[in-house]
């Protein structure tokens, strides 16, 4: 019986191993994606076409709400907007009011962390709580 139990928390651990969401992590997260989501964020590091260019980024803010609106904030210029996940997918859509629609890939969410890359403009945020 011991020897049972001992199979299944094996197989158990290794199918987590394998199954990371995020190409950067987390591999298991007991907190909804909306909650690690909401707040205020700034650019940490932002790498664009293999090169770092955070400091273009350093006036940047995305605030996310827990009802989906998200503002982003450069200087005193801010644009209103809508975010979104699908359920299955890494993906992560901003829609803004001027009719704009940024569609990033979730490539790292942790409590602290959030990482989003846009592949259409090659360009990688490393965002942290502001």
């Amino acid at each position: 019986m011991m020897n049972k139990v001992l199979v299944m928390c094996c197989l158990f651990l290794l199918a987590l191993s394998d199954c990371k969401k995020y190409p950067d992590g987390p591999r298991v997260s007991l907190m909804p994606r909306r909650e690690r989501i909401e707040g205020k964020w700034v650019a940490e590091k932002v790498i664009k076409d293999q090169a770092d260019v955070t400091t273009n980024y350093k006036n940047y803010i995305w605030e996310f709400t827990r009802l989906y609106s998200v503002i982003t904030q450069v200087d005193t210029v801010k644009h209103n907007g809508i975010w979104s996940t699908t359920t299955m997918s890494k993906d992560f859509v901003i829609d803004y009011d001027d009719g704009r629609r940024e569609i990033y890939e979730i490539r790292r969410m942790v409590s602290g962390a959030l990482w989003i890359r846009s592949g259409r403009a090659q360009i990688e945020f490393h965002l942290k709580p502001y």
